[in-house]
């Protein structure tokens, strides 16, 4: 196991005098992950060793310079956030800054090997993580960001990124990055966030009271069940699969050979790679042909409304749906069946749709049943005995990060060699679509508790 020196801890707030009071938070900021999510990106030694100069330490000095410009535009990250009753939140935009971590790794970037199988590796190349534990820090104390930069002793560099998910989600935290990286190059912001939530949730509602749980701390209280009686998923571990350009091309050509559920237009590559994936996950599950099996999918609505969120728009934008079959016909009919079934359930997703989703979560007295942990790529799930969720052993969810940035994360000393998530233990039928490395083929990972079912039924001929 690698040894990680933490050097030194920055605090790091915005450079400028920017908005103070409290921000509400939009119902669809408050479900799902509430606590911090991550990701990482992985750099080699770079070219210029000015950069490696010890005395200099240009990396932090650069990174610490243009974090505290860039919170001047993204102030939310520099609050903190408040537990309210009931699993409600808000934040309070205070200026306070986000953590700026320097550390050091015993080991060299090489040591990692292959790094789909390298998450209990990478997960210490993360920020720590404690508000869930027991005696976890009160939430007002801990910043909404907080970045871990590790340098091997080959001079590679890692770059971990943990983010609250009740400020932002994937989409909202990588174009973060991405105007950070940029100033940190010398340049201007690209594009300005955009930070009216009440978009997303028409009449603000009257502040409820702060949290009075005995212990002080929610998320404690929640974890260990004092909150609301809450049974939590059965973990499993993740399998991994990369499906190669041509193969994707051929699952896209046997969906669309048949037209069946097309609706005008070809289906998409996640389209595709989903409905496969539920194939075979349902394949290897070995259920009743007549027993029903269930996908959900997150999806962003920032394009989806009308008129459309802004681009920017810097907060949660997700909702989930569902799409459901009976076994026997999701098994035995073409692909394309499989793909409309995804399709019609995307295609819900509309003004209508997110009104009621928002809708939904207000009317609820409480939302710790619609909330999940996320410890470094450990998830903990409500069970469907909790939650009104259809996650059980029947049913799948799909997490895309095919689309969530554009372009390379590049502060300066040069482009990543890896962009990806943590996952270590997820709940039976978690998917996880990323880009691979390889230009036009996917990383899916899956979880569940035995992978070689599943792998044969991968491996197995196209299914027309």
């Amino acid at each position: 196991m690698a040894m990680i020196k933490i050097k030194k801890r920055h605090l790091v707030p915005p450079c400028k005098e920017t908005w103070n009071g409290i921000f509400p938070l939009s119902q669809l900021d408050q479900v799902g992950v509430i606590t911090h999510s991550s990701h990482i990106h992985l750099y080699e030694r770079p070219i210029d060793e000015e950069w490696l100069n010890p005395t200099e330490n240009k990396i932090i000095k650069t990174l610490k310079e243009s974090l505290s410009l860039a919170l001047v535009s993204f102030y939310p990250l520099a609050g903190r956030l408040r537990s309210l009753c009931e699993g409600r939140f808000e934040l309070e935009c205070n200026a306070m800054g986000a953590e700026l971590i320097d550390a050091s790794c015993d080991m060299n970037l090489s040591d990692l090997g292959n790094l789909l199988s390298s998450n209990k590796k990478i997960r210490n190349l993360l920020p720590k993580m404690d508000y869930h534990q027991v005696h976890g820090k009160p939430i007002n104390d801990i910043p909404v960001l907080v970045v871990q930069v590790t340098q091997f002793q080959c001079g590679g560099l890692s770059f971990g990124m943990s983010v609250s998910h009740l400020v932002v989600d994937g989409r909202s935290a990588f174009y973060f990055t991405e105007e950070w990286a940029r100033l940190a190059r010398g340049e201007q912001l690209k594009i300005k966030p955009f930070h009216d939530r009440k978009v997303l949730d028409g009449d603000v509602l009257a502040r409820p009271p702060a949290y009075d749980g005995k212990s002080g701390n929610y998320f404690s209280d929640l974890y260990f069940g004092r909150v609301e009686k809450i049974e939590w998923e059965n973990k499993a571990t993740p399998t991994t699969v990369i499906l190669r350009k041509d193969k994707i091309e051929k699952l896209k050509k046997a969906a669309n050979s048949n037209t069946e559920g097309v609706h005008g237009r070809p289906y998409s590559r996640f389209e595709v790679i989903t409905a496969y994936m539920w194939i075979c996950l349902t394949k290897a599950r070995e259920l009743n042909t007549e027993e029903i099996t269930s996908l959900a999918c997150c999806v962003d609505v920032r394009g989806r409304l009308n008129p459309p969120l802004p681009s920017s728009y810097f907060g949660n934008a997700i909702v989930d749906v569902i799409a459901t079959s009976r076994v026997g016909e999701l098994l035995c009919r073409p692909l394309s069946y499989a793909c409309s079934k995804v399709r019609k359930a995307l295609d819900e997703v509309n003004d209508e749709y997110v009104s009621s989703a928002i809708s939904y979560y207000k009317n609820k007295k409480s939302l710790a049943k619609y909330q999940m942990f996320d410890d470094r790529g450990n998830m903990k799930c409500p069970s469907p005995s909790s939650s009104s969720s259809s996650a059980n052993d029947h049913s799948a969810f799909v997490l895309s990060w095919l689309n969530l940035s554009d372009s390379e994360i590049n502060f300066g000393w040069g482009n990543c060699v890896y962009t990806g998530p943590c996952l270590v233990r997820g709940s039976d039928g978690d998917i996880m679509l990323f880009p691979s490395d390889s230009v036009g083929s996917v990383t899916v990972t899956v979880c569940l508790p035995s992978k070689g079912k599943f792998l044969r039924c991968v491996n197995s001929p196209i299914l027309i």
